[in-house]
């Protein structure tokens, strides 16, 4: 008995010795273990996430007492003081041309007032010594214009032209009319509204007398007022015109201006034969 406990005494220190060769005892041991699964990489080139990794998109943050970008301008305009009186000046403001007659065109600034476009001062615009607008012609007085004080010019009036005369004070009126032109009705009109009635012929041939009689009739003060008138302004313009160069010795420029708007023109043939006179008339004096 005691014999047979030490052979199995012995064996067992043979196999601890040399180690167990069964299966289960080789898995004990940390080299022999299997590996941990892996699986291979998907052949798709999106990558899933990981596992545990929320694919929910991120709660928006409530938003903080104030922008993450400040603003340019105050927030809040009920503390934000009113803005002071401007020393920016004012936009000028540029009147547009004036019609003819009337006031002379200027710019206008309200913190530059009479002051023109370059800030300097504008000079009094004086009326230039040309003749008045020309009144509207349901007067019956086409053409009608101012000259000087106490005459006026105009075209032949209307029936109702020579009442509007009589109606603004006029004594006289003068009618420069061509050769063989019938002055009897115009006559037979203006006088019975108790206007003189005094008709010139003017031609180009008897235009140095023509001029004298004109000059006369127009010079007389006790007939004014009076208003001269033709038929279609040719004659009117040039003995106007030859007014202005021998009564009030002004120079060709200055005439040309003062009679164009009494008619004075070199468009036409009858124009240009009075043009022709009247150079005439001006070489010999």
């Amino acid at each position: 008995m005691i014999r047979r406990l030490l052979l199995i005494t012995a064996a067992s220190g043979v196999v601890l010795t040399v180690g167990c060769k069964h299966r289960c005892c080789r898995l004990n041991q940390p080299e022999n273990r299997p590996a941990p699964f892996r699986p291979q990489a998907p052949n798709s080139p999106f990558l899933l996430p990981p596992a545990g990794v929320p694919t929910a998109p991120a709660p928006v943050p409530a938003p903080s007492a104030g922008p993450i970008v400040p603003g340019v301008g105050p927030a809040d305009m009920r503390n934000y003081p009113p803005p002071g009186p401007s020393t920016k000046p004012a936009p000028e403001v540029l009147l547009p041309d004036p019609i003819p007659g009337g006031a002379s065109s200027r710019s206008f600034s309200p913190n530059n007032a009479g002051q023109g476009l370059l800030g300097g001062p504008t000079p009094p615009q004086a009326e230039p010594p040309l003749a008045s607008k020309p009144v509207d012609n349901s007067l019956g007085l086409p053409g009608f214009v101012k000259v000087q004080d106490g005459v006026a010019n105009g075209r032949k009036p209307a029936l109702d032209g020579f009442e509007s005369l009589k109606r603004q004070g006029y004594r006289t009126a003068i009618y420069l009319h061509p050769a063989g032109a019938d002055v009897s009705a115009a006559k037979e009109v203006a006088e019975g509204r108790g206007l003189r009635f005094v008709a010139i012929e003017v031609t180009p041939e008897k235009l140095p007398v023509n001029l004298n009689s004109f000059n006369d009739a127009v010079g007389d003060k006790a007939s004014r007022p009076t208003y001269v008138f033709d038929d279609d302004g040719v004659r009117t313009g040039a003995l106007w015109y030859l007014h202005f160069r021998t009564v009030d010795a002004m120079n060709d420029d200055a005439a040309r201006i003062r009679a164009k708007p009494l008619g004075f023109t070199n468009q036409g043939e009858e124009a240009q034969a009075f043009g022709l006179a009247i150079q005439r008339y001006l070489e010999t004096r």
